[in-house]
């Protein structure tokens, strides 16, 4: 199963039905809408009507069809996950990084579902996308309001993460459901981590717990400077949304070198790794890729960009592959 968190511009068809913009030019919004993607196609869910429609309690009461907005999309994923059969049946919810239009979400899409649900090996079943609208050129020479979009494409999210705490209090505390018992991980790319540092933020700025929501946290050629996991920075407290935090940085990334020049002078997270490795932060795990090779049949920026080795490189995927299924990195380093 598929399913998307957007705060993408979305417009009405004259008979009612909506769409998404398609070229990921326009400004990056406050609302956040949900949907499923099948064959293809970005299925949005209604907009909530009434305050009763954000009601998570009953919601098993209702034909799903019945729901909108957040409360169809947490039914959605939780019948898939609680009605599963096998150790296959986990979660891999994505950030994209830049220069992603709706065209580019399709593509990740079919790489995910290629590299890790096709994958026998891997543990993952759905994939989830939180696609904001990252503008940027795909060799970033400039960043076109960049900063803004992913600040509140970060505070969009941050409703996200709110609404599943109310999720998680109505549906499973006052609504004594089963937990699903399966595992949801979370995989960041590029400058989806400026989106996730910003989310981080506005949690923090208004008092919001960070629920323990995810199994494994991949961080993956991070656009975002190496010493945000130091004390009082915003990454200081990522762990506290999941069980362990793997960093992915390849040390011959050459966007992250254009970027390092073209928005300020710190180094990159996805390309030294963490600044200084807390001994107290022992979930946490710098991993190297540097010595990796990508596969034969990849493109030219893939090969000569070292940015986007998460599907590009085998060794790689199989390592992360390794990693989601509950195993360390072979690629973890100590500084």
């Amino acid at each position: 199963m598929n399913l998307f968190i957007t705060n993408r511009e979305i417009y009405t068809n004259p008979d009612g039905s909506e769409f998404i913009r398609e070229d990921g030019k326009e400004n990056a919004g406050d609302n956040l809408r949900f949907g499923k993607y099948d064959n293809k196609k970005f299925l949005l869910f209604d907009e909530p009507s009434f305050e009763s429609d954000s009601n998570y309690q009953e919601i098993l009461l209702k034909e799903k069809e019945e729901l909108k907005g957040s409360a169809r999309f947490f039914r959605e994923i939780y019948q898939e996950l609680i009605e599963g059969n096998g150790k296959k049946n986990d979660v891999l919810f994505f950030i994209h990084g830049f220069n992603t239009d709706l065209n580019g979400v399709r593509s990740a899409f079919d790489t995910l579902n290629k590299k890790y649900v096709d994958n026998p090996n891997s543990p993952i079943k759905h994939i989830v996308i939180f696609t904001w609208p990252g503008r940027s050129p795909l060799v970033p020479y400039h960043y076109h309001d960049d900063k803004k979009d992913a600040i509140r494409s970060g505070e969009a999210l941050a409703r996200g993460f709110e609404k599943v705490i109310k999720f998680f209090r109505e549906f499973l505390v006052k609504g004594d459901n089963i937990p699903c018992n399966r595992n949801i991980n979370m995989m960041v790319h590029s400058m989806g981590h400026r989106v996730l540092k910003h989310m981080m933020l506005e949690m923090k700025e208004n008092h919001l717990p960070f629920p323990d929501l995810f199994n494994e946290v991949i961080l993956i050629a991070a656009d975002i400077e190496f010493d945000i996991f130091e004390k009082g920075e915003s990454f200081d407290k990522l762990i506290e949304l999941g069980k362990r935090v793997h960093i992915y940085f390849h040390e011959k990334d050459r966007v992250l070198d254009i970027s390092k020049f073209t928005k300020n002078f710190s180094n990159r997270l996805g390309r030294y790794g963490r600044k200084r490795i807390d001994p107290m932060q022992i979930d946490v795990r710098d991993a190297n890729v540097t010595k990796t090779k990508d596969d034969a049949n990849v493109g030219f920026e893939e090969n000569k960009l070292n940015h986007w080795y998460y599907y590009s490189s085998t060794e790689v995927v199989d390592d992360i592959v390794e990693v989601l299924r509950g195993k360390d990195s072979k690629f973890t380093v100590s500084k």
